[in-house]
């Protein structure tokens, strides 16, 4: 895509990052010829990559999150974009008040806008005509960026969900274990395969305080939620609790990777209880799940134990089981091994990308040529002073791969 789009071949494999809690991947690319560099960023400041809207941006630690209060006075938030619009319509908008630096829709998972963005000016004047002139436009409105706390940014609700309430709970009595936090204005009872749930509504008889409503879900929260075994929480959509849902299971499986050990080979008749005599003299066992011989796969086990020392010290055992030596492994989350098997991926793919560009020398550019000179010296010094019949393939393997 870079070649195609800037006629840049590319002397460094991209540094892919991959973080399987967040729904994009980001790229560093390397370019030495500063000149060069220039060129690549200005065709490729906004382009397409599979018809999705992508970015790039020259390297600049202060756009970073973690040092998102840095440009503060550079930094413009904006409200009420079309849904049509893309971060260049964004740039294009608003490069009229001064240089920008940086400018971007925030994006759903599926490439839709989420109808707002952020534009960074080089200096802080060039913000402040921008946000003079366009805070009273009735779409695409700028307001002064104030970031928040992850605490403070916690999204405003006054629904709350509860499950886990004793089986005997009617409406009247999940009312009256609520109702001291305030004026409940709706209650919907539920069940399911674990019990009853219900969803409360707080709400002020003064339908302008809209106030009322948070702080009441707020305090039933904070004085409910784990009481005598209840949970209770801010309601959200489907789609919002399942996704809530994957971030905690990633979270503690990845929490839990040092712990747990993926085990096989051992024979299909093989039972938990065999395992377990196996492995409990090592340490405490938290968890241990076997999975019995299926569609010609063989069976394996997945051990959990309480510390990772513990786990370390039995996958260094070479343990036996039956006369037959277990293969033992720390677990891997399947999202880490598709992310690892992408990288190795990449390295082939770029490696094919070198072989195939090899030959299309562009005698215009500085770097190439400087490279080629090197190799071809190094391999006429190799061919000088390396005697004997392994001479060529030193020449060959040596210098090049340093390189």
């Amino acid at each position: 895509m870079i070649k195609e789009q800037t006629g840049y071949n590319l002397e460094h494999m991209p540094q892919v990052r991959r973080d399987p809690g967040k729904p994009f991947y980001t790229a560093v690319i390397k370019i030495d010829n500063a000149e060069k560099f220039h060129e690549v960023a200005s065709k490729l400041r906004f382009f397409t990559l599979e018809d999705k809207p992508c970015r790039a941006l020259p390297y600049n630690s202060e756009l970073l999150g973690s040092n998102v209060t840095r440009l503060n006075t550079q930094n413009m938030f904006v409200r009420k974009i079309p849904k049509t619009e893309q971060s260049k319509d964004l740039e294009e908008h608003f490069k009229q008040y001064g240089d920008i630096i940086s400018s971007k829709i925030s994006l759903n998972e599926d490439h839709s806008s989420r109808g707002y963005g952020f534009v960074c000016f080089k200096d802080p004047e060039s913000c402040s005509r921008a946000l003079e002139n366009s805070s009273k436009s009735a779409e695409i409105i700028g307001v002064k960026f104030e970031p928040k706390s992850k605490a403070e940014f916690r999204k405003v609700y006054n629904n709350i969900f509860v499950k886990n309430m004793p089986a005997e709970w009617t409406e009247t009595e999940v009312k009256k274990a609520f109702e001291p936090f305030g004026n409940i204005s709706s209650c919907f009872m539920g069940k399911h395969a674990q019990g009853p749930f219900a969803f409360i509504c707080y709400s002020s008889k003064d339908t302008s305080d809209r106030e009322y409503g948070p702080k009441c879900a707020q305090k039933a929260v904070a004085a409910m939620d784990g009481e005598k075994g209840i949970y209770c929480k801010p309601a959200l959509k489907k789609c919002e609790r399942e996704k809530e849902l994957a971030h905690e299971t990633l979270k503690y499986k990845n929490s839990k990777k040092r712990c747990n050990l993926y085990v096989k080979n051992f024979e299909p008749a093989t039972t938990e209880e065999d395992l377990k005599q196996l492995f409990a003299p090592f340490g405490e066992i938290e968890s241990l799940k076997l999975f019995s011989q299926k569609d010609n796969k063989m069976p394996f086990a997945f051990v959990c134990f309480k510390t990772p020392d513990t786990a370390s010290q039995v996958k260094n055992a070479q343990l036996q089981l039956n006369g037959r030596p277990l293969y033992i492994n720390h677990y891997e989350m399947k999202q880490q091994r598709d992310l690892q098997n992408e990288s190795n991926k990449d390295k082939q793919d770029f490696q094919r990308y070198q072989a195939e560009n090899v030959q299309q020398v562009d005698f215009q550019n500085y770097d190439q040529i400087t490279s080629l000179l090197r190799l071809l010296m190094s391999t006429v010094q190799s061919k000088q002073t390396a005697p004997g019949p392994n001479m060529r393939s030193h020449s060959q393997g040596g210098p090049m791969n340093n390189y």
